[in-house]
């Protein structure tokens, strides 16, 4: 699978296992300096990033800009799977960040990623990690986006029982990720210009 990670250096310590490839790094890498042709062709495209509730833009370590919406709406991400660990991807009420927007103007297959803040592990793969894990084996062995979405769910389920007394508030939070096309996002006019 053709995967594609951009994270926060300071969370980069289970992304590559997960992503199964080495992410790119912010900083050094910053809005500047990405190249977003890294993003086209790619099946499986994973942003580990700062966000900030409205903000059209993603940070890495020491709020280093990451991405602009800008940036992203021009991107060309036809046929991937965007996962988001990133905050504020959609507000506590579900409205859609300018970040989400922007991700669906660069059509695509789908985008999967949670509402207002997210949590990760510091000390063990799991949270968002482990569901991108799971969901790139899913999505591996030939599983809709949606249903590769649902059965990570369930794997990490079927784990927490296992290993966990009390499920880790970073789980739960990540449980609630959810799955958007395109459309379901952009407004008849977006559609139009994008």
């Amino acid at each position: 699978m053709n995967t594609f990670a951009y994270c926060s250096r300071s969370l980069s310590r289970f992304v590559r296992r997960a992503a199964g490839a080495s992410p790119t790094l912010c900083p050094p890498t910053t809005m500047a300096t990405f190249d977003l042709s890294s993003l086209s062709g790619r099946d499986l495209v994973w942003f580990k990033l700062h966000g900030i509730q409205g903000q059209p833009y993603w940070y890495g370590d020491h709020h280093t800009t990451a991405l602009s919406a800008r940036q992203l709406a021009q991107a060309d991400l036809e046929g991937a799977v965007v996962f988001v660990s990133n905050c504020w991807l959609t507000g506590d009420d579900g409205t859609h960040s300018p970040m989400l927007r922007a991700l669906a103007n660069a059509n695509p297959r789908a985008i999967i990623g949670g509402p207002g803040k997210n949590y990760t592990l510091a000390n063990r793969l799991g949270a968002t990690d482990l569901l991108a894990l799971y969901l790139r084996w899913f999505l591996q062995v030939g599983f809709t986006p949606y249903n590769a979405l649902r059965m990570a769910k369930v794997r990490m389920v079927l784990k927490h029982q296992r290993h966990d007394v009390h499920m880790h508030p970073a789980t739960a939070d990540t449980l609630a990720f959810r799955l958007w096309q395109p459309l379901e996002i952009l407004t008849p006019e977006e559609i139009h210009h994008a």
